[in-house]
């Protein structure tokens, strides 16, 4: 069953779950660019005015956020008050693009994806532009200190699309290449495999697509369908075993609640957060202290 806990959100694109049944969003439409807070009751707190086009979050050890595509298609840390801590930029390869989701690793570092082509060069009129499958897509994984600020390197490139990022419970990374519906996995710094196929044919005439990741303790792999209205599970031998239908068409990004008991969906299509029960318990994310 469905519940809408959230609504009249313009763009919610990530999500985290914080303790007490909180939780906190950003939203990527112009008219907001902000950090939220939501309590058990629905009722929000605008936090800040984050600027840029802001897509994924993810909270660490002190507290704090860190927010993807702030200002200038930079990686942001946020105290838990709004005030900006620390930007990054880029890395030695150049500045990022578009940058999307983020998942912090069981070694304390952060992994981000990025899209790989500008926001700007991907919209025409607040819309998709309608030749995006022909345009020219490098998505990036990234691995960061977080610490340091800084880049330590790419562990993919090329990417159509560079969409969601988890951490399995088996230790490995996983990553979604939305465009393909290709659902990547690789031993950090190892060689990146095809771990699942998530769509029949790609995203040719219509932007669709695997976007969000999630897991849950028994190691099945929930993907938020962009523009299909559904979450896939996937097993961990990369078979689809199921859907849960979203209410709206457009899910971008999924987080389990901290007791594990659901699953919190970002949907842009009527600009609400979904609460779906969850088959299994989610698995904890690593939230690690920043020194």
């Amino acid at each position: 069953m469905n519940d809408t806990i959230a609504t009249g959100l313009r763009l919610p694109s990530g999500l985290v779950a914080l303790s007490g049944g909180r939780l906190a969003l950003v939203e990527m439409d112009a008219s907001r660019r902000s950090l939220k807070l939501f309590d058990t009751s629905g009722a929000n707190k605008e936090v800040c005015r984050i600027g840029g086009s802001p897509t994924g979050i993810a909270i660490d050890g002190d507290g704090c956020f860190w927010v993807a595509d702030g200002p200038e298609d930079s990686l942001v840390r946020l105290s838990p008050q709004g005030r900006v801590l620390q930007v990054i930029e880029g890395g030695a390869d150049g500045p990022f693009l578009h940058p999307n989701a983020l998942a912090f690793g069981p070694d304390g570092l952060l992994y981000m994806t990025d899209s790989g082509i500008r926001l700007a060069d991907l919209l025409e009129g607040g819309h998709i532009h309608p030749d995006f499958f022909k345009a020219a897509y490098n998505g990036c994984v990234y691995q960061i200190d977080p610490a340091e600020g800084r880049v330590i390197r790419v562990l993919a490139a090329g990417l159509l699309l560079a969409g969601g990022i988890a951490f399995g419970p088996d230790g490995l990374l996983y990553y979604s290449e939305t465009l393909t519906g290709k659902i990547y996995r690789q031993i950090v710094g190892g060689r990146q495999e095809m771990f699942a196929q998530s769509m029949t044919s790609p995203a040719v005439n219509m932007l669709r697509g695997p976007a969000g990741l999630a897991f849950d303790r028994s190691g099945m792999l929930y993907c938020a369908m962009y523009g299909l209205g559904e979450i896939c599970l996937i097993d961990s031998e990369g078979r689809m075993t199921g859907h849960i239908r979203t209410d709206g068409t457009r899910p971008g990004n999924i987080a389990f609640t901290v007791d594990g008991k659901h699953l919190l969906v970002s949907e842009q299509e009527k600009g609400v957060v979904e609460k779906i029960t969850a088959p299994r318990p989610g698995l904890p994310l690593h939230m690690p202290t920043i020194s």
